[in-house]
């Protein structure tokens, strides 16, 4: 009998039985960054990569003290015996109660594993976990194969390598080939790229709102709003001009955009006082959109990032309404072409501790 499956995102890790230091560092570490991002764990019942993963997942969830039911799932394949050296057996891996489905063939375990997993990482192996990530890439899922992880069999990188070779006409979904790169990067600390993409394919809402005026500097806004995604993720960062469907009203979706997102950016040109057809200054007026958006940010105590672009400074408080007067409180960061990449990495490394903060559980209560 399943368990019930929680609306959050899954996560199907597998990899190999066989699990070296090395591999049972990285699956602990996954299995705790998983527990960190709020998404569900979908793991086997071999030992490896399964055990570690699982332990990791399970630990971090108790930690923080939250059920497992809803959250982890192993799906256990009846019979299942991997053989040691010498054919003696290796023990399964038995999951807390209330988070075990069971079934009774490989081909039913693939099939499970799949209807309950929103994207699967891969830690090691060879054809098996090439034939899984094919499954979840023609159904619109996006697999994350760590080419520095050795295999039971084949060549440790060979999942990671098809799906590169052929991604012109079958991409991973959800990911640029430069983001699906950079799984090749090897871990220096934590996860690497991996919490990130992860994140970025799977958010159902955007952690970073770029406020700009689109009189002002829009391909600055998109090579900004570009090289976040690159980053963090194509979900998490909100850019009105792509990120709002053509069902929604656009007043709804920046208000639901403004309200999800722990970041605001904005980005400020030589324009951006723009006057309006009174012939004051945009800003001046009430129903203003870039009014209301800094607005927004500041009244619910977001992290804002003034960003300076095309040689613009920052306006005097004089040039601002008072609602918005706050924002020059907020330390500018200038950004030009020459020194484009070094800034946006600081511009990164600081949004990314204002989403650590955001991510961070409350204090517990004395």
């Amino acid at each position: 009998m399943g368990i019930p499956v929680s609306a959050g995102k899954f996560v199907l890790v597998i990899g190999t039985g066989w699990a070296l230091p090395a591999k049972r560092r990285t699956a602990r570490m996954i299995g705790t960054t998983l527990a960190e991002a709020g998404l569900g764990l979908v793991s086997g019942n071999s030992t490896g990569v399964d055990r570690w993963v699982s332990d990791a997942f399970c630990g971090e969830r108790e930690l923080r003290g939250l059920p497992l039911p809803g959250a982890f799932v192993q799906v256990s394949l009846g019979g299942m015996r991997l053989l040691r050296r010498g054919g003696a057996p290796w023990p399964g891996y038995r999951a807390p109660p209330g988070c075990i489905v069971r079934v009774t063939g490989v081909e039913s375990w693939k099939r499970e594993a799949l209807a309950r997993s929103h994207a699967a990482v891969m830690v090691g192996g060879g054809r098996g976990a090439l034939e899984i990530a094919h499954r979840f890439i023609e159904r619109g899922r996006p697999v994350f194969p760590l080419p520095f992880m050795g295999g039971l069999t084949g060549n440790s990188d060979l999942a990671f390598r098809e799906i590169l070779r052929t991604w012109d006409s079958h991409p991973v979904p959800g990911l640029s080939r430069g983001q699906f790169l950079q799984l090749a990067e090897p871990w220096v600390s934590g996860t690497g790229p991996l919490a990130n993409l992860l994140r970025g394919t799977l958010a159902e809402t955007p952690d970073i709102f770029i406020s700009y005026r689109r009189s002002d500097a829009p391909a600055a806004a998109g090579r900004l709003a570009h090289d976040l995604e690159e980053h963090f993720g194509r979900q998490r960062v909100f850019l009105d001009i792509q990120d709002i469907a053509p069902s929604r009203a656009w007043d709804q979706s920046i208000g639901g955009a403004l309200g999800s997102a722990c970041a605001g950016v904005i980005v400020i040109g030589r324009g951006w006082l723009a006057s309006g057809a009174s012939g004051a200054p945009r800003l001046m007026q009430d129903d203003d959109v870039v009014r209301g958006e800094i607005r927004a940010m500041l009244e619910h105590r977001k992290a804002v990032f003034p960003v300076l672009v095309e040689g613009a400074t920052l306006p005097d408080a004089a040039a601002l309404p008072e609602d918005l007067r706050p924002l020059l409180r907020f330390q500018a960061t200038s950004i030009d072409n020459a020194g484009w990449e070094v800034t946006m990495g600081r511009l990164v490394r600081e949004i990314e501790q204002v989403m650590r903060e955001a991510d961070s559980p409350p204090p517990a209560q004395a």
